[in-house]
């Protein structure tokens, strides 16, 4: 592995877990706070920062098959294999699209919530439940 590849990747990495903790602090507001416009506006800052690391990842995925650094792709692999068996970029890009399309409806129902389909407004509750979810999942972890 070069070690610029590698120097990069670590950057990249070092990123990703300063997203990750302050995913985890905002797990803890999210689970606790009561208000809904509060707690609307605490999900689509976590899924903003969601977007962030599968972006990261996506540079780090596009550096790593440009340079043929195996390792890294394989390490990247192991992270987004839970999301099916497409290629590696794909895989990533359609986390990207799923989290960019949960934030655009949220965006929508903060600025004009008299236009949300039923569709949407199903949507914003099962885009809750998912970040509710993974927040319970990060209150658990040990740091």
């Amino acid at each position: 592995m070069s070690q610029e590849v590698a120097a990069i990747y670590t950057g990249i990495l070092e990123q990703v877990m300063r997203e990750e903790k302050q995913k985890r602090a905002l797990s803890k507001q999210i689970l606790t706070v009561k208000d809904k416009k509060r707690r609307s506006d605490l999900i689509y800052k976590f899924l903003g920062y969601d977007l962030n690391k599968h972006q990261l990842f996506e540079q780090a995925a596009v550096i790593a098959l440009s340079n043929g650094e195996k390792s890294i792709i394989k390490h990247i692999q192991a992270l987004y294999e839970p999301f099916g068996q497409d290629e590696l970029i794909e895989r990533i890009r359609k986390e990207l699209g799923y989290t960019h399309r949960f934030i655009q409806v949220l965006e929508k129902a903060k600025g004009q919530p008299e236009l949300l389909s039923f569709t949407e407004r199903r949507m914003i509750q099962e885009i809750s439940k998912y970040v509710l979810a993974q927040c319970r999942l990060y209150t658990q972890l040990k740091a």
